[in-house]
């Protein structure tokens, strides 16, 4: 009965509303329509003339701003910004990064020095350029100690072995630069003339082992502070063929040993180009040792024939590509080209470990085709991990310094497929 009498209720009070009320609820009638259509017009209309008068002013602004004179942008020489007279800062653009395909790998080049202040002022003044003009990613600084006959258990300084502060300074100074560091020692013998650390042996074993612990005495404060400077990777040796194919392998793994102890970074041990052609000693494969460096001059030529650069490639793959692939199957670990360099001469493929030829005359283009010709095998080679340019300057007729080799550098050193 409720429910009815509300019925009837609603009913009676639809009966007595004029027509025109009779609707749904929520929707308007056609005057009030009418007046949220106007309203919507009017807004409309404010918001344009508001945009356009905006426009305007705006216009305006930037016109008058533009005939006003502006003192050119100076560069800060202690900030490296743009400045203008109302100390306005204007960064120049960051360069965009290069993606590497291998960004582990070793674009290196090498820059040796000779005296005691060698790694001082003027080399670390001529990074900057190498890296500008190489795009070298990796700096290999080489620390020079000798012995006075091939016999001699004695290793020592010299004076064409950099000072510990010039040393320092060197790795420092490349490091704020954004290089990796890579130490090599290099080993000399004083007498005869013409003598290198190939020729270095010895008739017994205590000799053997005097010279290791001397060798050791000797290399130690240059490991050390290669390991407190935060030096990326160190050789334990370099070319030193008599005594790699020879010594006892307990006197390397010693010496690996107290290398390791001392620098905790990468070890590798360089050796020749003529060891390619042996089966890897045992030592090597310590697994303290993470890869094998290598001296690399093999000959492309059989004489002093000018090789066409367009067969370079090829001879590369055939001769040097495939005894470093082969060598790095047998010795399980990849293998660093820790130097390699071609010559300023027509016949730099034949005798590539010589320094000048007396027969040829320079060839700028033939050293530059020389070195594409590697770096075209090497940068895809997984079996390479790095490559080092023997070198910038004060290397002879091997000098890339001011040469063309130096655009074939840059243009795989800071490709992304390297």
């Amino acid at each position: 009965m409720a429910n009815a009498k509300k019925n009837l209720t609603w009913q009676a009070m639809n009966a007595g509303m004029p027509p025109q009320r009779k609707r749904q609820r929520g929707v308007p009638g056609n005057s009030a329509f009418k007046k949220y259509t106007m309203l919507f017009f009017i807004l409309a209309f404010l918001l344009f003339m508001g945009w356009e008068l905006f426009l305007y002013i705006n216009d305006t602004f930037l016109n008058s701003a533009a005939s006003r004179p502006v003192s050119p942008a100076v560069i800060s020489s202690t900030t490296h910004v743009y400045e203008n007279e109302n100390n306005i800062v204007i960064r120049p653009p960051t360069p965009l990064a290069i993606h590497y395909k291998r960004p582990d790998f070793e674009a290196g080049i090498i820059f040796p020095q000779w005296t005691q202040d060698g790694y001082a002022t003027n080399w670390q003044q001529q990074l900057p350029t190498i890296q500008k003009q190489t795009g070298a990613r990796w700096m290999e600084m080489t620390v020079f100690i000798s012995q006075p006959t091939p016999n001699s258990t004695q290793v020592r300084t010299n004076p064409s072995t950099p000072s510990m502060s010039s040393f320092v300074d060197g790795i420092k100074v490349a490091h704020d630069l954004g290089y990796h560091v890579f130490v090599v020692p290099l080993m000399g013998v004083d007498r005869p003339a013409k003598q290198w650390a190939g020729t270095i042996q010895f008739s017994n074993y205590q000799d053997e082992a005097q010279w290791f612990d001397n060798y050791w005495k000797t290399l130690q404060p240059f490991v050390a502070a290669a390991a407190q400077n935060g030096v990326e990777q160190l050789a334990i040796g370099t070319e030193l063929v008599w005594l790699e194919q020879t010594a006892p392998a307990a006197l390397w793994n010693t010496l690996i040993a107290r290398v390791h102890n001392v620098f905790h970074g990468k070890l590798t041990y360089d050796m020749n180009w003529s060891s390619l052609s042996h089966p890897p000693t045992s030592w090597m494969g310590n697994p303290q040792l993470e890869s094998i460096g290598v001296s690399e001059y093999l000959d492309l030529a059989n004489d002093r024939t000018r090789v066409d650069p367009k067969n370079m490639p090829g001879l590369w793959k055939t001769i040097v590509k495939s005894a470093i692939d082969n060598f790095s199957l047998k010795v399980g670990k990849p293998l660093v080209i820790s130097e390699i360099g071609y010559r300023n001469s027509a016949d730099t493929l034949h005798d590539a470990w010589s320094p000048f030829s007396t027969f040829s005359p320079p060839d700028p283009e033939e050293q530059a085709a020389a070195c594409d010709a590697a770096l075209i095998n090497v940068i895809p080679d997984q079996h390479i991990e790095g490559i080092f340019f023997w070198g910038w300057d004060g290397v002879g007729g091997y000098k890339l310094s001011g040469q063309p080799a130096l655009s074939v550098l840059k243009k795989w050193y800071t490709s992304p497929q390297s």
